[in-house]
């Protein structure tokens, strides 16, 4: 298992919208991809997800547009296990841009589901397993504002 896992990849044309930036939409697939990317890194494939009882559902997702990306523009994703249990994972993902700058975050709460019921069930202790190796390698850090973010208009 990668320890330092980055998910890198460049603004293709298709994905800029009308504002000529990359589509808010398109940030949810990236984000979204590489958190298959980065279960993948750690054995829990879409494999062994088709082939086995567990397979992983998000439940609630928050998405920040920090900054704008533009065609041909380099991104990469560093993510981050904040907490998991026997059934969830909670998982924090930044998006920088080329020189460094948060251009999104990703937070998502993920819950183990049953192929065969359709309902949560705990995930395979091999799973917890890779949770618990990643989650003890990555080093701890502080969670920028967008972390637990609520919407809302600021009041005065």
């Amino acid at each position: 298992m990668d320890l330092e896992y980055i998910s890198q990849n460049v603004v293709k044309p298709e994905w800029i919208d009308h504002n000529n930036h990359l589509h808010d939409a398109t940030y949810y697939a990236i984000f979204s991809d590489s958190v298959v990317e980065l279960f993948e890194n750690m054995g829990f494939t879409i494999e062994y997800r088709q082939n086995n009882e567990c397979t992983v559902f998000s439940l609630e997702s928050h998405l920040s547009f920090l900054q704008e990306l533009q065609v041909n523009e380099r991104f990469y994703i560093d993510p981050y296990i904040y907490d998991y249990d026997h059934k969830r994972i909670h998982l924090f993902l930044t998006m920088y841009n080329e020189k460094d700058e948060r251009a999104a975050t990703y937070e998502v709460m993920m819950m183990a589901v049953s192929n065969y019921e359709r309902k949560s069930m705990n995930f395979p202790q091999e799973v917890i397993e890779k949770f618990e190796s990643y989650y003890q390698a990555q080093e701890e850090r502080d969670m920028p504002p967008q972390f637990g973010h609520v919407i809302g208009i600021p009041r005065k």
